[in-house]
């Protein structure tokens, strides 16, 4: 590659280095490193001495080294991930009724809820979801959903880290404007165990969302069920909800989640 298009040669050189490290059977030196990637001695010096400092590697008593356990939590999250969209995918094969939904796996980032999976129903929406797209969290079914799951002290926290002033504009006019709003709206999504968007992110579009609990007892994630407004009265409201609680729960005992058994008096 041309020096023009390499702006960060230092971390092509560090994984470069994380790449040789994994495929030794013995921990290699630096002097090492230094000859079968062909970089200068003093360059392998210093890429390392940070690598260390920052977990990526470790040093072993013969000042070799091997991959660091900073690594293994980043893979860790990765592969909970994945495992979080396999086991979502897994789920739903158990609700062969749920073929009318377009059905959506998201997490929650901050202030906006993730795809990360998504079954398209035929019907159409009027709107589409991809993995990978980003939404404000408080007008999705599945980002209010989440903000539920989260403790009273956690959702005060969340709400003084974002305060109405930095949301984004609503993108209908059914969205979320004000605390005092979100606010009632997360009392009464714990009430009744799931929520709704009412056409707050597309118009025309609905979508009942509930979260998603792991062995611990975390959230992780959120499960939402969309149709089209028009579609709406071929069922029950509090139906579609309770749909989407099932689906969460399914997907959360798939996870290891077992909720806590009140003890008989």
């Amino acid at each position: 590659m041309s020096k023009s298009h390499d702006s960060v040669p230092a971390l092509r050189r560090a994984v470069r280095i994380l790449d040789l490290v994994k495929s030794t059977e013995r921990p290699p030196l630096a002097a090492d490193i230094a000859r079968q990637l062909e970089l200068p001695r003093s360059t392998v010096h210093g890429l390392v001495a940070v690598m260390v400092e920052l977990g990526l590697l470790e040093k072993t008593v013969t000042q070799g080294y091997r991959l660091g356990a900073r690594l293994l939590d980043w893979a860790g999250g990765v592969t909970e991930r994945r495992d979080l969209v396999t086991e979502f995918y897994q789920t739903l094969e158990s609700f062969s009724d749920f073929a009318a939904f377009t059905v959506t796996l998201t997490v929650l980032e901050d202030t906006e809820v993730v795809y990360m999976a998504c079954r398209n129903s035929a019907t159409v929406l009027g709107a589409s979801f991809r993995v990978g797209m980003r939404l404000p969290a408080i007008f999705t079914a599945t980002g209010n959903a989440m903000l539920a799951e989260m403790d009273d002290n956690a959702f005060r926290e969340w709400l003084t880290l974002h305060p109405a002033s930095t949301w984004p504009e609503p993108l209908t006019p059914n969205g979320i404007r004000s605390v005092t709003t979100l606010v009632r709206e997360i009392a009464e999504i714990r009430e009744r165990g799931y929520a709704v968007d009412d056409e707050q992110i597309h118009d025309g579009l609905w979508c009942f969302g509930a979260g998603v609990k792991d062995h611990s007892g975390r959230m992780v994630a959120g499960v939402g069920l969309s149709l089209p407004q028009t579609e709406l009265g071929r069922y029950d409201v509090g139906q579609l909800g309770r749909m989407a609680g099932a689906l969460a729960q399914a997907l959360s005992r798939r996870l290891g989640y077992r909720p806590v058994q009140a003890e008989s008096v």
